[in-house]
């Protein structure tokens, strides 16, 4: 029998609401993430996930019929994807975008999925799931980067994936690895001291 759903107060971070079927797909993957967060991967248990959500374990079943889907959909909706705004400066660009990035990462939620897929990044089913997270990611934020070039903010020869990287390494690092939070400020200071040392790379020699 179907459990009475219950009022939900969690914010749902990034998945939209449109209706009830709507609703019930945002109550099962914010509580997937939830879950996730709490136990892991391994010990992730769509009987809990109900038990959370106040949806019935057949309705998810039949919306995602394996773990890896329904986890997959959970980081989907809950990782925001990053922004690519069109501010009219590729500094101001990735500045705006990664400050989104590192705030979700630096919230609760986002503090223990980052550690559930460190901990667990061998896992083979979740180890797919996480690596076509990066490179959706990565290819949104080569957006940003193509931008730039079509701006003339950086030469047509430039390679997009080594900016992104060159980007994002000091602030995951920062982040991920040694778990420390960062400010405004310190994305500003790494944007800027990247898109200067490759504008010195690229200028051409007289």
């Amino acid at each position: 029998m179907s459990a009475e759903r219950k009022p939900s107060t969690r914010r749902t971070e990034g998945v939209r609401i449109k209706g009830r079927a709507a609703r019930v797909v945002s109550d099962v993957l914010t509580a997937t993430a939830e879950e996730l967060s709490r136990v892991g991967y391994s010990a992730l248990r769509v009987e809990d996930v109900a038990a959370r959500s106040g949806v019935n374990k057949t309705t998810i079943y039949r919306r995602w019929p394996t773990k890896p889907e329904l986890v997959g959909a959970a980081l989907r909706a809950v990782w925001e994807p990053p922004d690519v705004p069109d501010t009219g400066s590729l500094r101001a660009d990735f500045v705006s975008s990664l400050s989104k990035t590192a705030a979700f990462a630096m919230s609760p939620i986002g503090r223990g999925l980052t550690r559930v897929i460190q901990v667990e990044r061998a896992h083979p089913e979740l180890e797919p799931i996480a690596r076509s997270l990066r490179a959706d990611y990565r290819s949104l934020r080569e957006t940003l980067v193509q931008r730039g070039i079509d701006r003339q903010e950086l030469p047509p020869t430039v390679d997009a994936r080594f900016v992104h990287d060159m980007m994002t390494a000091p602030i995951f690092s920062r982040l991920f690895t040694e778990g420390e939070p960062i400010d405004t400020a310190f994305i500003e200071r790494v944007v800027d001291v990247v898109l200067s040392g490759i504008r010195q790379c690229l200028k051409p020699s007289l």
